[in-house]
């Protein structure tokens, strides 16, 4: 059952883990992981998805074609040796390597091209959309 708080965080379309409110919720919210539908990781990049601009816009339709609304969704620019501690910190129901490969054996971690060289060679648009397939069944 969710607490009064998750449910006006919920009705308001604010993504719980923005919302602290106090110390004692600051330890809470390190002390476990953020429940999110969709947390999407890419290497760092100079032209990065999790920036403003036409690669995130793409990004967003992407995953709103199977489903996804933006508030449903995390972007996350790191390190390649970082990632694996990122993965650690979230609870996601899909996640999506975009651009990075690492050998992360799991039924909800998929690798993906990265939006930015999606939109610079379209036949990458079909492989692309067999992996956000893929995806939209961990989703269910």
């Amino acid at each position: 059952m969710l607490s009064i708080r998750s449910q006006y965080l919920n009705e308001l379309k604010i993504p719980e883990y923005l919302h602290v409110t106090s110390s004692s919720d600051a330890s809470a919210t390190h002390s476990q992981k953020i429940n999110i539908k969709c947390l999407v990781v890419e290497s760092e990049q100079s032209n990065s998805m999790c920036s403003p601009g036409e690669v995130q816009d793409f990004l967003y339709k992407m995953l709103g074609a199977i489903g996804l609304q933006k508030q449903e969704v995390i972007c996350t620019s790191e390190a390649v040796e970082n990632i694996k501690k990122v993965l650690e910190k979230y609870n996601a129901q899909v996640v999506l390597l975009a651009g990075v490969s690492l050998p992360i054996q799991s039924k909800s971690i998929f690798n993906i091209h990265h939006p930015n060289k999606i939109l610079a060679n379209e036949q990458l648009k079909r492989e692309a959309w067999e992996v956000l397939k893929q995806a939209k069944l961990c989703l269910q």
